[in-house]
Parts: C-alpha cells; sequence; structure tokens
C-alpha cells in the first residue's frame, strides 16, 4: 500500500538500507563461525566488513528519511540515492575483498579492497552533497 507514496529515490536507499543490514546479519555469523575456531585478528577485515554494512545500512535508511526534506527535483533524488548505494557496495566489498586477500594494511598496500574504499569516498561524497545541498535549500530555503 506504501509503494503509491514513496518516490524512487527512497525506495533505492531502503532497498540499499536493508540490504545492508542483511549483509551485516550473515557476515555477523560467518563472524561468529570463525571466531569459535580462530583469534580475531585473523578476522579483523571480516568485523571491517560486518561493522561497516551495519553503519551503511544504518546511514541509508536515515538518509531515505532525510531525502524527505530535501528540495530536489526528482532526477537529482534519485542520483543521489544510487551514488550512495553504489557507494556502499564498495564500501562493503572493500572489507570483504580485504578479509579473503589476506590484506594486512591496506592503505601500504594499496590493496584491491583500498581501491574499493577509494571509489566508496568519492561516490559517497557526491551523493552527500546532493543530499546536504537538498535539505539545506529544503530547509533553509
Amino acid at each position: 500500500m506504501l509503494n503509491h507514496v514513496i518516490n524512487p529515490a527512497t525506495r533505492v536507499l531502503v532497498v540499499g538500507g536493508v540490504g545492508n543490514l542483511v549483509l551485516s546479519f550473515v557476515l555477523g555469523w560467518v563472524l561468529a563461525s570463525r571466531r569459535m575456531k580462530a583469534p580475531i585478528e585473523a578476522h579483523r577485515w571480516l568485523l571491517t566488513a560486518h561493522e561497516v554494512s551495519l553503519q551503511e545500512g544504518l546511514m541509508l535508511l536515515g538518509l531515505a528519511f532525510a531525502l524527505g526534506f530535501a528540495d530536489l527535483s526528482p532526477e537529482w533524488r534519485l542520483v543521489s540515492a544510487w551514488l550512495l548505494v553504489v557507494a556502499s557496495v564498495f564500501q562493503d566489498l572493500s572489507g570483504l575483498v580485504n578479509w579473503l586477500r589476506g590484506t594486512g594494511d591496506q592503505f601500504a598496500e594499496r590493496s584491491t579492497g583500498w581501491v574499493l574504499a577509494t571509489l566508496n569516498a568519492v561516490t559517497n561524497t557526491a551523493g552527500l552533497l546532493i543530499v546536504a545541498w537538498g535539505v539545506i535549500r529544503g530547509l533553509c530555503g
């Protein structure tokens, strides 16, 4: 029933947010099973991926709410939503790739995970700037 009143950008953010929360939950189960057999240091990047996907999910859900205050065209709303969701995928994959490849220091190694985290930073910044601009316009203009 709500599908009739929710705009496409909000749907993208909500689906992305819930998807991140589901991923975090699954990674939590994987982490717990691995921790039963080995110390945390071997799974530091898995823990990072678990925590980051939880944070990304909550951020996307919060931004879905914030988007309701933004003075943006439907096209800019959708662009910002997709930038933010794609950025969250880059961030989620960053920790997973580092864990699967046994990365030590992603910055020193310039690992694939580091490349994905860098893509996240650029993409997330663009999406957040659009939403922030819209919210400022919506609340102050």
